[in-house]
């Protein structure tokens, strides 16, 4: 990464250099065609040993001939020829650079070795580049940029949303319909090789023409810098609304814990994006959507939403679309009821969304139906589904500006937002929506991705954050426990006693070395008692008949104990450590499971949900990357779908779930104060006893980081 310069002279350069300019229809030809058509104000020195000229400008034969030190300089020529003017901008005073070509890390040991050459002469001439493999970079706010694509129509360009996208092909889609919104910058990103989406980010924060910023990430180079990056934007008021892709396609690594199997790139890059205050969407039908929100002169305070339509059949759908985008119809207040009524009669239903058909009297209805909903302390926002197109063949344009009218005065003598709403996506009357956008009101299409946009943005404007719990101080009990030599995992008895010197309870138990030790545990830990075997090389001992519970005398335990030894033995082999554990059986509570996982990208995650063996089947789970925030463990607790179990569900007495709170998070904080060593951690079951008697750990296992578990690791990840 560059400084703060150089991105700046590659956003918004006052002079470029264009490597191989031609005059031929090229790439070369349409980086310096750009800047001409847009009339870029500074200087413009194509290169290229073939022409004295190209498009009327004075062609150098080298970059040694270039007279001034160029802001950025611009490679249209193919990935072998890259390096050889490469090495010398340095000496030529570059700022930054794109590289529109592919050829670098993405294509084999040859282009790794290009690629690092490049990196290294970044990081010592600070040089921003753009790229390798891109479509570069437009500003149309400041009319500058270095981008592959010739722009047929530069005047629909400009607009308040800056677009990052690692691939070419989205920003050419995405900048092929500006009917509702345009650019300040577009940047196609490509390999990322030296500035990255955080860095583009970071940079657009402070640029007064981008009111909203959009990207489109396939990996995350830098997370530490990313995340620190979403949360300025969101300081800053400017959403940064995010389309990931690529989550599976990355190598699956071995999963040990139930946990593991969890905590999905998918989920982890998603809670990373709500905890920083960035909007997720699903596609580019979402993306765009939230991007039209963001273009109305006020944005909804709330996901309280009054709909006035109509007709009764499409009130009825969005009373059935509403709560799955995330938005709340409230019925109408009796006072407000009440004037509405008096002047257009009896409302139907609970009067949300509103059907302002009367009597067909509806251009009379509907201004009095907007002036009381705009004005109701009910709600957030006012929307209207109104579908129009352009050269539709029902209703002509007089009938369809009368509408627009009526919404935008509605707008401008209100503090709420307002919005057009068409049902289906794709639909747009360009002059109704440019009218409207005169006015601060946003046209969103599609009913699904019009509501679920307005509802995105509602929870933007809401969200605040919230501060780290306070570290836990490491007592390095998993790093004692490597110190003999490496472990596939620790097994359930060490990983107790980390656990419990951490303030997490765990159940009575103990290790017995032969059958006469077992009459001294019985007494000690008392019936019932659950017999199991341990062994670091046994990761899920259940599935091998390892655990038998219920054992209720000394004839059940003495059957046991043989049983476990006799099933170890036919296992073969187990190293150092297999044993007998004799444990307390705790018959009451609710099991649940927390683990901790560790992402590739962005480091150690917990999870929660309900326990048992059948936790990876049941998709009902929360999970948060650390370190854990306040609040966030009672979130998670609310979030999964089976919470009525622990708030006392039918006969059952609540459990106590302020021991589970303080269990997550004493979890949370154990995995974030011995991070360096962990790689998972499964508690599975907890369970939550009945309120005021606590939680307890009934199993658990400790996977540590693969370079501590086998022997020679290198310390690879």
């Amino acid at each position: 990464m560059s400084g703060p310069g150089g991105i700046g002279a590659l956003v918004d350069p006052s002079s470029v250099v264009v490597i191989g300019a031609s005059e031929r229809p090229s790439i070369g030809r349409s980086v310096v065609e750009n800047l001409q058509l847009m009339g870029y104000g500074g200087a413009v020195v194509p290169v290229n040993p073939r022409y004295e000229s190209v498009l009327g400008l004075e062609c150098r034969p080298s970059i040694d001939e270039v007279e001034i030190e160029p802001d950025v300089v611009v490679f249209c020529v193919g990935a072998g020829r890259v390096l050889e003017t490469y090495r010398r901008l340095p000496e030529a005073g570059a700022a930054a650079a794109v590289i529109f070509d592919g050829g670098f890390a993405e294509a084999g040991p040859e282009g790794r070795r290009r690629q690092a050459e490049i990196d290294a002469i970044n990081r010592e001439a600070s040089i921003a580049l753009c790229g390798p493999n891109c479509m570069g970079l437009l500003n149309p706010a400041r009319r500058s940029g270095a981008y592959a694509q010739l722009i047929h129509d530069p005047a629909q360009l400009p607009g308040n949303v800056a677009l990052v996208a690692q691939s070419g092909s989205i920003c050419i889609g995405m900048m092929s319909d500006t009917r509702r919104f345009g650019f300040s910058v577009i940047v196609s990103s490509g390999n990322e090789a030296a500035v990255t989406t955080a860095d583009y980010i970071d940079f657009l924060v402070d640029d007064p023409a981008t009111r909203v910023i959009a990207t489109f990430t396939e990996t995350v180079a830098d997370p530490e810098r990313y995340v620190a990056a979403l949360d300025r934007a969101a300081a800053a008021g400017k959403p940064v609304v995010a389309l990931k892709v690529g989550r599976n396609e990355r190598t699956r690594r071995a999963i040990t814990s139930h946990t593991g199997g969890l905590a999905t790139g998918t989920r982890v890059m998603s809670e990373v994006l709500r905890a920083h205050g960035a909007i997720e969407v699903g596609g580019l039908d979402e993306l765009t959507e939230v991007l039209a929100v963001g273009q109305g002169r006020r944005w909804p305070a709330g996901n309280r939403v009054s709909v006035v339509t109509a007709s009764g059949g499409l009130a009825e759908l969005l009373l059935d679309s509403a709560p799955a985008a995330g938005v709340e119809l409230p019925p109408l207040s009796a006072a407000d009821r009440a004037a509405i009524e008096a002047a257009m009669g009896p409302v139907s239903g609970d009067g949300n969304p509103l059907d302002a058909w009367g009597k067909g009297q509806f251009m009379d209805n509907f201004p009095r139906a907007l002036e009381v909903l705009a004005a109701s302390s009910d709600s957030d926002a006012v929307v209207f589904p109104n579908d129009a197109f352009d050269g539709q063949p029902m209703g002509g344009p007089g009938d369809i500006l009368a509408f627009t009218r009526l919404l935008a005065a509605s707008a401008e003598a209100a503090d709420k937002p307002h919005f057009q709403l068409n049902t289906r996506p794709g639909l747009m009357h360009r002059d109704q929506a440019n009218a409207l956008a005169e006015a601060g009101v946003a046209t969103v299409a599609g009913l699904r991705q019009g509501l679920e946009a307005i509802a995105r943005v509602a929870r933007f404007t809401r969200w605040r954050p919230t501060p780290p719990l306070d570290p836990i101080p490491s007592l390095g009990l998993v790093s004692d426990l490597l110190e003999a030599g490496p472990r596939p995992t620790v097994h359930e008895h060490d990983a107790k006693r980390v656990l419990a010197a951490y303030g997490i309870a765990v159940t009575a138990e103990r290790l017995v070395a032969g059958p006469d030790d077992l009459g001294e545990a019985a007494a000690e830990i008392g019936f019932p008692l659950a017999v199991k075997a341990v062994s670091d090389a046994i990761a899920h001992r259940s599935d091998a008949g390892l655990v038998i519970t219920g054992v209720t005398d000394m004839d059940d335990l003495e059957r046991a104990y043989r049983l476990i030894v006799e099933r170890l033995a036919g296992l073969g082999d187990l190293g150092s450590g297999a044993g007998v554990l004799v444990q307390e059986m705790i018959t009451d509570g609710v099991e649940v499971f927390a683990g901790v996982s560790t992402d590739e990208t962005f480091g150690p995650t917990v999870s929660f949900g309900l326990g048992g063996t059948a936790v990876e089947l049941i998709d009902d789970t929360a999970l948060r990357v650390l370190p854990l925030r306040t609040g966030d463990a009672a979130a998670m607790i609310d979030e999964i779908r089976a919470a009525p179990l622990l708030k006392g569900f039918r006969s059952r007495p609540p459990a106590d779930v302020e021991a589970l709170i303080g269990c997550i998070e004493a979890l949370a904080g154990l995995a974030w104060a011995e991070r360096d060593h962990l790689a998972e951690i499964d508690l599975n079951p907890i369970l939550v006893r009945p309120q005021g008697r606590g939680c307890v750990v009934a199993d658990a296992l400790i996977v540590p980081r693969p370079r501590f578990r086998e022997e020679g690791g290198d310390g690879d990840e």
